[in-house]
């Protein structure tokens, strides 16, 4: 059985997470913790695919590390919006960025991973007073992705240019995991709608006053961020990539969250007790009853309720009510980390600190660093894995006679013309005997790749 976390690794992995400061970002230590956050995630989601038991979730869970996860995505936010556009200030044209798309991919794993374990009541449990700093960073990530879409970023992003500049690549890297973290953070608000029962007051109060989820699930059902069209047809984003789909009715992952967000959150009367439907709010809230038509009613029936508590408010108009005073917890996770980033010399002065370590021409260090990381990825495993969930998908009749070819169609390397088994996991079209000869067919390839 492949994994990318073996069962007597899973202890010293989950106990290595610990917090870091934005100053710590990029370090050796950082990266050695990064590494198995990377594997960590990875294993979570090869646990669930294959429908296994989840030792990725007990672990981290039964060790409170639920908390930690949330304030590293903070980190990494705060690196990302603060951090970065000085260290471009100091290099507009750095020589190798992967060491910066390291740390955003960090981020989409941290949110990952997170995501995988809310979904279970235990999970949320152990949030206690940092469910305030996640439901502040799943709302604030869900109003860029619906940013993002409304300035054009599924035109954009059809149309990929292979020869980009290195910050325009960057650029559109920082857009792609500002996307996909953000329809996870609609799942895991989803989580956090369903499970509210469970926080504390405060909790409830941000979810439905500070930020107002109803009205922003709103807006994502409105604008609808997991579907796009091309020139190919419409295309859903399913299983973290654009696939494209025959019937656009259907409904996809994030699509039915964002409903069931919605349904936890207006039906649960006892929270809904200091929400005021006043005209704005109803005026917002009309505007899902236009969406629910009866193919949607089909495939999520328990949003019937839904519709009939939205056609009454309809009905009803302004029912706006006193607001009660209450006394309120305050998100504590940012305001820490940047108290240190103060007590450091502030955001500019660790963007110089670590302009040896994120702006490097040293070769040698570079191609270190890119091996390691390229291991700590296991491209390979992951090639080898997803081939394995292809071949489980066809049931390929096998020839018992001596000689045969198993019944399958034979595929021949793109590079070396060899028997080749994987195939590019971009495109789906082109096949190659090993990860080498994929390598240096890439320089050729990658035109007709980024193009499909």
């Amino acid at each position: 059985m492949l994994n990318f976390v073996y069962p007597e690794e899973m202890y010293l992995f989950v106990e290595s997470i610990r917090p870091f400061e934005v100053r710590e970002v990029g370090s050796p230590k950082w990266l050695e913790v990064h590494e198995m956050i990377i594997k960590l995630s990875q294993q979570a989601s090869l646990e669930l695919a294959e429908k296994r038991e989840e030792e990725v979730k007990e672990f981290l869970i039964s060790r409170d590390k639920l908390r930690l996860l949330i304030h590293e995505a903070y980190c990494v936010t705060l690196w990302k919006t603060r951090v970065l556009p000085h260290l471009l200030e100091i290099d507009p044209n750095p020589q190798a960025t992967f060491l910066i798309y390291t740390v955003l991919y960090h981020e989409a794993a941290l949110v990952a991973l997170l995501d995988v374990c809310l979904y279970h009541p235990s999970g949320c449990e152990t949030l206690q007073e940092s469910v305030l700093d996640l439901i502040d960073y799943c709302a604030q990530a869900v109003s860029q992705v619906i940013g993002l879409v409304s300035m054009g970023y599924h035109e954009n992003e059809s149309k990929l240019d292979v020869d980009e500049a290195v910050l325009t690549e960057l650029e559109r890297q920082k857009r792609d995991f500002i996307y996909k973290i953000g329809l996870r953070c609609i799942s895991v608000l989803n989580y956090l709608a369903d499970n509210v029962g469970l926080f504390h007051l405060s909790a409830a109060r941000r979810m439905l006053v500070t930020h107002d989820i109803p009205w922003l699930m709103a807006d994502v059902l409105c604008f609808r961020p997991w579907q796009r069209k091309t020139n190919k047809g419409m295309q859903k984003f399913i299983d973290e990539k654009w696939t494209n789909v025959d019937d656009v009715a259907k409904i996809c992952k994030p699509e039915a969250q964002a409903w069931f967000c919605v349904r936890q959150l207006l039906l649960n009367a006892e929270i809904m007790e200091n929400y005021a439907f006043n005209e704005a709010r109803c005026k917002q809230l009309n505007k899902l009853l236009g969406l629910m038509h009866e193919t949607l009613m089909d495939q999520l029936p328990p949003l019937i309720e839904l519709k009939m508590f939205l056609s009454r408010l309809t009905l009803s108009g302004n029912t706006a009510k006193s607001q009660t005073l209450l006394l309120e917890d305050i998100p504590q996770i940012q305001e820490e980390l940047i108290k240190d980033v103060e007590e450091s010399g502030g955001f500019y002065q660790i963007a110089q600190d670590q302009d040896s370590v994120f702006l490097s021409k040293n070769k040698d260090d570079i191609c270190a660093m890119a091996s390691r990381l390229s291991k700590a990825y296991g491209t390979d495993l992951l090639c080898e894995l997803e081939q394995n969930m292809e071949d489980l998908k066809v049931d390929e009749p096998k020839d018992a006679g001596a000689g045969g070819d198993g019944g399958g169609e034979q595929h021949s390397c793109a590079t070396c013309q060899e028997k080749a088994k994987k195939k590019c996991a971009g495109c789906k079209q082109v096949h190659y005997c090993s990860r080498d000869c994929q390598l240096k067919d890439w320089p050729q390839h990658k035109i007709v790749c980024l193009k499909n």
